[in-house]
């Protein structure tokens, strides 16, 4: 374990101003810094400080010694940075400057001095901005796969719970609460899948590019993004300072991700509704109304609703931030971080809430099956049956069922007053086949017409359950995947900040 006993104050600004005379005015010190917002790249930026110097220690560019005695300032730097000793203010423009100064207090400035051959904050902050966004990467990964793990749970205790399928918003065909949820669980499989695919881009290392041209110093870039965790290079120094695409990615897989989330939790809002009573959303995750005492209102559901827009408000505006920025490194570019901090911030917290309202719903199975009484749901069903029955045309099946939905329709009723006899007869007159009234009345009941079902993917209890099982199976890949990203993060920051290398 690398140790270091010294301690250091605050400390002055001007790391980088030897070029002026006079330091920026306070107003405009404060409106160019991005010191605080930095806060989210701290560790990031120290990590690859580190190894940064450990490349240059082993190319003979700093001496064994002093490689050594900066590593060490630096991991205390980012201890004491967690136990929240250090302090962020504008009078450093970045994150950058504030922990070369906190070094240079540490081991003075012929030694902390040396760490920043060979690099730029081009680099550094095109870095730190990966190594930030493959963790969240993972860390949202982790909380698609914890309510995919829920969905799925739930899904396989309703395989046999009916509910009422839309099309235009009418009710279509009967389905089942363990099929829909299905739906729902492999919109989130995508969802992990963009993510992981966009994981490959991000971790590659910018390192070493410099300032946009490279360095006359042969600096070893694949030991750094190495000892980084990163699985290549950004090679051409330009567009390792210049690009900013792998951001507009994640943001807009998050986007995609909050619009399912959000369709998600529309469902729910309506479904929890008196009109429909299919669910309840439980306390913890209701708000009451401040006038009427027997409000139970979805609200925790409206926000993820309402903070999609978020995510595609910050899509939108990291876009045009970068539609007319010239090749190279422009002060623009700072501009690009609070977007992707926003997004992962509303995703994550998002899924984490969504998570909790499936884990902790009531459903009400009853009010799902008389909701299934109302649309004529298994027209359908009926019309299938009497081609197979007859060996008429689906066509003429279809007019035929269509006129008993309109007469039933017309006098107030439902399937449900339809007789055997009258099926017959209707059926018979068309096609002109002796057919069984009472087979014909079975295929209008939900649960028969669902049991049904035999093409791949429908909502048969049978179909359901095997969906169900194989991607427990999938689940079970996709967690070992994460974990092993999530293992790969702990290790490199372990390695470097101790000294294990």
């Amino acid at each position: 374990m690398l140790k270091s006993s010294k301690r250091y104050p605050d400390v002055e600004d001007g790391m980088y101003r030897a070029r002026f005379s006079k330091p920026l005015k306070p107003d405009v010190a404060k409106f160019v810094s991005s010191v605080e917002e930095d806060a989210r790249i701290f560790e990031a930026d120290v990590l690859g400080s580190i190894a940064h110097v450990k490349m240059l220690g082993e190319r003979g560019y700093i001496p064994e010694r002093e490689a050594r005695s900066i590593i060490v300032a630096l991991a205390d730097i980012l201890r004491d940075f967690k136990r929240g000793k250090v302090r962020l203010s504008p009078e450093h423009e970045d994150v950058h400057e504030l922990v070369e100064a906190l070094l240079v207090k540490r081991v003075g400035l012929k030694v902390g001095g040396k760490m920043h051959m060979g690099r730029s904050r081009n680099d550094q902050v095109a870095l730190d901005l990966r190594i930030f966004a493959r963790r969240e990467i993972v860390e949202v990964c982790r909380l698609i796969n914890k309510l995919q793990r829920t969905l799925l749970e739930l899904a396989g205790r309703h395989v046999d719970t009916i509910i009422p399928l839309y099309t235009h918003t009418q009710q279509a065909q009967v389905g089942s609460l363990g099929h829909y949820l299905l739906y729902c669980r492999d919109m989130l499989r995508r969802d992990l899948d963009r993510l992981l695919d966009c994981y490959r881009r991000v971790n590659e290392s910018p390192l070493g590019a410099c300032a946009v041209g490279g360095t006359s110093f042969k600096l070893d870039r694949v030991r750094t993004a190495k000892l980084l965790g990163f699985d290549g290079l950004v090679e051409n120094s330009i567009d390792a300072v210049s690009s900013r695409d792998f951001a507009v990615e994640c943001i807009a897989n998050l986007a995609i991700l909050m619009a399912n989330l959000s369709r998600m939790a529309e469902d729910l809002i309506l479904w929890s509704s008196q009109e429909f009573g299919y669910i309840e959303i439980a306390d913890e995750y209701a708000s009451p109304s401040s006038v009427m005492p027997q409000k139970k209102n979805p609200c925790s559901l409206e926000l993820i609703r309402a903070r999609s827009g978020k995510v595609y408000g910050s899509l939108l505006r990291l876009l045009t931030l970068l539609k007319g920025i010239p090749m190279g490194y422009n002060r623009d570019l700072q501009e690009s971080k609070p977007p992707l901090w926003e997004s992962f911030d509303v995703a994550k917290s998002s899924l984490a809430v969504m998570d909790g309202v499936y884990a902790t719903l009531r459903v009400n199975a009853d009010s799902f099956a008389k909701g299934c009484e109302k649309g004529f749901l298994t027209a359908l069903d009926l019309a299938e049956v009497i081609v197979r029955e007859t060996g008429i045309s689906f066509r003429e099946a279809h007019a035929i069922v269509g006129k008993l939905v309109k007469s039933k329709s017309e006098s107030g009723k439902t399937f449900r007053d339809v007789t055997a006899e009258e099926l017959t007869k209707m059926v018979e007159e068309v096609s002109g086949k002796v057919v069984d009234g009472f087979c014909l009345k079975a295929a209008l009941d939900p649960y028969k017409a669902l049991r049904s079902r035999a093409s791949r993917g429908s909502p048969s209890p049978a179909e359901t359950m095997r969906m169900v099982r194989q991607r427990k199976r999938e689940l079970r890949k996709y967690s070992r995947r994460i974990e092993a990203l999530e293992r790969r993060e702990r290790e490199v920051e372990e390695k470097l900040t101790q000294g294990c290398f």
